[in-house]
């Protein structure tokens, strides 16, 4: 994977989340747990609607972006998500963790 390839997958906070998430537990996950993290990243308190919303997107757009490019195995019949290829990703990633300006909560609802 060239740079310019790495730097596109992980511009999407969303993408940039997953890469971590999984870097962060042992490599697996699933949509479930994902699209609730995804949904209260944006809101404090995300409702149903939302983790739905968040799901859609995971399934049709960030995880097989993901997976095309070798980054994960998505199962979608399961909806299991497993860490496949991360090292061409991680100074990328390092780089735009270390210069994010906005915290991951930047749509949460503020008091």
């Amino acid at each position: 994977m060239d740079s310019q390839t790495a730097l596109n997958l992980l511009a999407n906070a969303d993408r940039q989340h997953i890469v971590e998430e999984l870097l962060e537990n042992g490599g697996r996950s699933n949509v479930g747990v994902l699209s609730q993290q995804l949904a209260a990243r944006r809101r404090n308190n995300a409702d149903e609607l939302q983790q739905e919303q968040a799901r859609l997107e995971l399934h049709h757009n960030h995880l097989p972006r993901l997976a095309d490019h070798g980054v994960i195995e998505y199962d979608q019949r399961t909806g299991a998500i497993v860490l496949r290829e991360v090292t061409e990703l991680e100074p990328y990633l390092n780089e735009i963790t270390r210069k994010r300006t906005v915290p991951l909560d930047h749509h949460a609802d503020r008091a």
